[in-house]
């Protein structure tokens, strides 16, 4: 599941030097689990993020509107997809959390036989490129 939450953050232009990455890719991964936490997000997901990395609930919430911002500009297309419905503006990083957790919960990833990872979309490949 690590491997696909990561693989989603580096499709969406967020790469491992910001530590949002790294928070975002743990909160999602913790919702996935319990998907309750996205009731308590500043109570309880935020917090146990936190304690993870030694800092505080106030900068993961931060850092992850940070990464949210980042996606937003750098592939708008591709979060919407990931949404399954249209965003008129950029979500607020619980529901960037939420959106991602559900994704990966629906397991659309496929992995070719050339090795690489194709995210199971309906439209063409980003014409930008590879998606990393």
């Amino acid at each position: 599941m690590t491997d696909t939450i990561c693989d989603i953050l580096h499709a969406l232009g967020i790469t491992a030097n910001y530590k949002g990455f790294h928070y975002a890719a743990l909160a999602v991964e913790l919702v996935t689990m319990d998907q309750s936490m996205l009731l308590l997000v500043t109570k309880e997901l935020y917090p146990q993020v936190a304690s993870c990395f030694s800092t505080t609930a106030s900068r993961v919430e931060r850092n992850i509107r940070h990464t949210v911002d980042l996606a937003w500009r750098t592939n708008p297309r591709l979060l919407q997809e990931l949404a399954g419905y249209p965003l008129l503006r950029r979500p607020c990083a619980s529901q960037f959390i939420a959106i991602l957790a559900e994704f990966c919960k629906k397991e659309v990833t496929t992995l070719e036989p050339d090795g690489q990872l194709r995210l199971g979309f309906s439209s063409a490949p980003d014409p930008y490129g590879p998606f990393w």
